[in-house]
Parts: C-alpha cells; sequence; structure tokens
C-alpha cells in the first residue's frame, strides 16, 4: 500500500483536488465537522524520495485522546514536528505541546504506553518531516557518528535550540505556495536542510552535568514561577531560592527545563490565556491583565509569538457557531 493509499484508508475521506491553501505539489485530505466528532480541519503532505513532508492543521473541537498511534513504520521511521500552535500534552514521557516546540517519534520503536491528548476548543497546526532511517544513517555514516548516541538525543524532549533552529524551515515550507516541478526541489532542499539542522545541533550540543541538590533547588523555582507567574519576579529572588549565582542557575534551568527561565514564565502565562480566551468571555484586555500585562498590545505580541495566532483570532474559535473552513476546496 502506498502512502496515499494509507492516508486515504485512515481518513476515510477522498483528497481535495481544488487546494488552494498548501502547494499543490502535495496532497491534501479535508476533515469536516461531519467527518470527525473531535475536530475539523485537513492534512497535507508532500512525499520525496526517503521523506515525508505534513502539516496537519485542525480545530480541536472536544478533547481528543490517542491512546495508540497508526503504525507508519513502512513509509517513516523517524518524524519530527513542529508545533505552530496547539495545547496539548505528549506523555512518556511528558511533554507540553504549545506553540514553538518539537517533539519527535520513533515509528520503528513506538513505545505500548503511547498517550497523546489535545485540549479541546483548540487550534493544532504543526509542521513535521519524517525520514525513512536508511536515508539518516547515511547522513551519520558519511561523517562518522554513532546512530544510537544520536536517536537517543533527538528523542529527549524540549530541545528549545533545536526547534528555534528549525522554525524558519517549517514556516518556509507552511507558507510554500509552488507547483511542480519548482517545489520539488524546494521540498528536497528543506528536508536536507532539516538533517543539516539536527546534525550541526547534536554536534554542538553543551551539557550541563546537574547534580540532584541541584535537580531538586530547580524544581523549587519552576513551582515558585508556576504559582507566581503573574508577576515580575525579579533574578535575585530566583538566586536566593535556589542558592545559586545567576549564571549557574540560567544555565541549569536552561538545561533542565529546554528553555529560558523567561520563556518558562512566558509560556505559563499564554497556556493560561488561551484557557481564559477559549472558555470565557472575559475582555481581552482583562485576560492580558490577569496574566501579568498592563500593555494589551504587548500581550497581543507576546501572544502571537508563542501560539502562532492573535489573541482575537484564538477567541473567535470559542464562537458557538465557529465553523473551521479549510481554505482548500472551491
Amino acid at each position: 500500500m502506498t502512502y496515499y493509499d494509507f492516508v486515504k484508508e485512515y481518513m476515510k475521506v477522498e483528497e481535495c483536488k481544488n487546494n488552494k491553501k498548501y502547494s499543490s505539489a502535495g496532497h491534501t485530505f479535508c476533515w469536516s465537522k461531519n467527518d470527525l466528532k473531535e475536530a475539523e480541519g485537513l492534512y497535507w503532505f508532500y512525499e520525496g524520495d526517503g521523506f515525508i513532508i505534513d502539516i496537519h492543521d485542525f480545530y480541536i473541537k472536544e478533547e481528543l485522546i490517542k491512546e495508540s498511534t497508526y503504525s507508519i513504520s513502512d513509509y517513516l521511521s523517524i518524524y519530527s514536528s513542529y508545533v505552530v500552535s496547539a495545547n496539548g500534552e505528549k506523555f512518556n514521557p511528558y511533554q507540553t505541546l504549545t506553540a514553538n516546540s518539537l517533539y519527535t517519534l520513533d515509528f520503528d520503536n513506538i513505545r505500548d504506553d503511547f498517550l497523546f491528548l489535545l485540549h479541546e476548543n483548540s487550534y493544532y497546526l504543526t509542521v513535521s518531516i519524517g525520514f525513512k532511517r536508511e536515508l539518516l544513517e547515511k547522513h551519520l555514516l558519511d561523517i562518522n557518528i554513532d546512530s544510537e548516541s544520536f536517536y537517543r538525543v533527538l528523542l529527549q524532549t524540549n530541545q528549545i535550540i533545536l526547534t528555534k533552529s528549525l522554525e524558519k524551515v517549517a514556516m518556509e515550507i507552511l507558507n510554500c505556495k509552488m507547483d511542480a516541478p519548482a517545489a520539488d526541489f524546494f521540498f528536497k532542499a528543506k528536508a536536507n536542510e532539516w538533517i543539516s539542522i539536527v546534525i550541526d545541533t547534536y554536534l554542538n550540543r553543551k551539557k550541563y552535568k546537574i547534580e540532584s541538590d541541584d535537580s531538586k533547588a530547580l524544581e523549587v523555582v519552576a513551582r515558585f514561577l508556576d504559582d507566581h507567574f503573574a508577576m515580575n519576579v525579579n533574578q535575585e529572588t530566583l538566586e536566593k531560592i535556589s542558592k545559586m549565582s545567576g549564571t549557574k542557575l540560567k544555565n541549569l534551568f536552561k538545561e533542565k527545563y529546554g528553555q529560558s527561565i523567561t520563556e518558562y514564565t512566558q509560556r505559563k502565562r499564554m497556556n493560561v490565556a488561551e484557557t481564559l480566551l477559549l472558555n470565557t468571555e472575559l475582555p481581552i484586555k482583562e485576560i492580558a491583565e490577569s496574566v501579568g500585562y498592563t500593555s494589551h498590545s504587548k500581550f497581543s505580541i507576546y501572544y502571537k509569538r508563542y501560539k502562532g495566532k492573535l489573541p482575537s483570532e484564538v477567541r473567535g474559535l470559542a464562537c458557538e457557531h465557529h465553523n473551521l473552513n479549510c481554505d482548500c476546496c472551491d
């Protein structure tokens, strides 16, 4: 069975032949509100030699829990998704799924305890690239990298450095409107660029050893930030709580949580704001103030950065008569 046939059988819908939203070199399949109870939207993919690029573009209407995933090891091995917008979690290992995050799956070794949760009234938009293991290992062999060590690092959660590096590639793919044959060259180049970025990040990674006492101190700092996310907590206070110097605290916090202290706090604020936008009728200005912003415009800028949409756009998703238009059909 080809990957095209697999997608068609899995989604149980015909391909949208009049795709206008993404590159016509790929294939677009749509779930309308009548096709699936929990979600509506579209799935687009482009298949190259040894790789597949895809886009998930869905509005999650009801809480969606996946306790197993479809097996696509016949088509892909390593699959990384750059999250443009989401509100959910991946478990085992635990990882928050939110804007500007990255998660990676090994379809050759999917565990039985796979669990994936997306919350209701949220927008799920990801750009992903999957590779056959043979293609990746050819690149690794060329520069003498141990493949097991490479995969172990690649599958770690909260890789903020790699996420930032792949953001540009993901957004270029998302915004590509090229037709074949230009699109064929473009997507092959993006796949090779993805591999180059991942290998370069692996070779240049920095590791800070975190002792047990330091790890516990960092957890205390994180819990403090969780409880006081709407306040502007100064660095000095955090240094006293952790009993670390400023430099050590910054380095170890980023190593443990995959993001800086500032990013950790901002993400917490945006996650709370998203819940309020989708599930209450509070004015956006009041929501901004409740998560620590006196400036409505500044809140909108940060929200767009972390969630991929403006607060006003997200508020529209909560409308009772919301009907997602995939923009791909006449």
